[in-house]
């Protein structure tokens, strides 16, 4: 008993691991993609547009695999996404190696960047409903904000890592962290595949698809509020090196370490969040976002009037704080409106929360920024505001069937 148990403990471990690597990765690439892009001649709107592509197709695939992750299992799909980053992050990398060698320029250059990182973002969005899913099967309905909370730490771990480890690997080569991400993501997937075994759960009756309706009223609202959430902060941090280089007459290089810093205080925040406030005793889903959302708003009311730059890295480190908080609790507050069999597909759907809001925000908040640099923050505020009352009357606990 004490073995299944001691490798159950390990295959949790290493569900977390896994999390925690693409965490990096992905920090490690949006860190880079800038000087990366205009090393090989692409322009800030190209390299826009493949964000928001590879955000769309995230958006798009994750409720396909949180269904398919019900049927087929939390460990193939788990597998089928670690794998399937690992080798769209060596892809992508690749289309930048010919462009910093010029064996590609221009529009092909640019087709194939959307291409291998649309690859990577539909096998990849596998990972985390089957994740989130995996947790529900382990954890009680007593134990699973706690667990989303865990799942949300390493995440958040992973996005203050990155950035730090990519400034230490760039010496090897701008590409170099993202092989090097690669390759820790394929070595997570090798340990899954050796020790990861399918949890007990409900199993779906033989053909039912499992497709759950967007606006099922049991988990609508933690549907809206995440999406609502990450598209006010995806306006907020798509424009905030702007404001910051604007604001306070920085250049280039001055702007980077600002924001690096900023970031990084906002993410120390975030996992304080995860890791500490979450797993407090009686905190509900419904608790931990109305207590996440004022701070949010007062974060995004707060930063126009930030008068130096130490103001306004604690106008980041409120968001971070914040979606610390609001994040594990449209989460688990999903997970636990929905029974066993339909944990894959909601998870489908919550997973793709942020990646939505990523695929509308930074186009609104750039343009906005070019009407007034102050716009962003509080339009984001005014999206925010109305979730104050609509999370406490229509969110609550619902027993697990």
């Amino acid at each position: 008993m004490r073995c299944e148990e001691r490798r159950e403990s390990l295959a949790t471990r290493l569900v977390l691991f896994s999390v925690l690597g693409v965490g990096i990765g992905q920090s490690m690439t949006f860190a880079l993609l800038a000087p990366l892009g205009r090393e090989v001649g692409l322009s800030e709107v190209r390299i826009g547009v493949i964000i928001t592509c590879s955000s769309l197709a995230f958006t798009l695939a994750s409720p396909v695999w949180g269904r398919t992750c019900d049927r087929w299992g939390r460990r193939p799909v788990l597998l089928i996404g670690q794998f399937g980053y690992a080798v769209g992050c060596a892809l992508f990398a690749t289309v930048f190696l010919f462009g910093q060698r010029g064996l590609l320029v221009g529009l092909p250059l640019f087709l194939l960047a959307i291409l291998s990182r649309v690859l990577m973002a539909l096998l990849m969005s596998a990972a985390p409903s089957a994740a989130s899913a995996y947790m529900a099967d382990i954890t009680s309905a007593e134990a699973r904000v706690a667990g989303m909370g865990r799942l949300g730490a390493a995440r958040t771990l992973g996005a203050i890592l990155g950035p730090a480890l990519s400034g230490l690997l760039v010496a090897l080569g701008l590409l170099a962290p993202m092989y090097i991400a690669a390759g820790i993501t394929l070595l997570a997937t090798l340990l899954l595949a050796a020790v990861l075994r399918e949890p007990p759960r409900v199993e779906p009756a033989s053909g039912d698809q499992l497709r759950l309706a967007l606006f099922d009223r049991r988990y609508f609202p933690y549907i809206l509020i995440g999406f609502v959430t990450f598209l006010a902060f995806s306006m907020m941090s798509q424009t905030v090196g702007f404001y910051l280089q604007d604001r306070f007459v920085l250049d280039g290089r001055a702007t980077a370490q600002a924001l690096g810093f900023g970031m990084m205080v906002s993410s120390v925040m975030s996992l304080f969040s995860q890791s500490v406030l979450v797993r407090r005793a009686g905190m509900t889903p419904r608790r931990l976002m109305n207590l996440g959302l004022p701070v949010l708003l007062a974060g995004l009311v707060a930063l126009p009037f930030a008068g130096s730059i130490p103001w306004l890295v604690v106008c980041l480190g409120l968001h971070g704080l914040a979606l610390g908080l609001i994040s594990p609790g449209f989460t688990a507050g999903a997970s636990l409106a929905v029974g066993a069999r339909e944990q894959g597909a909601v998870g489908g759907l919550v997973s793709a929360c942020p990646a939505a809001g990523f695929v509308l925000g930074p186009v609104l908040g750039t343009s906005l920024y070019q009407w007034h640099p102050h716009l962003p923050y509080f339009c984001a505020a005014l999206l925010i505001l109305p979730l104050l009352v609509y999370g406490r009357r229509a969110t609550q606990v619902a027993p697990v069937p």
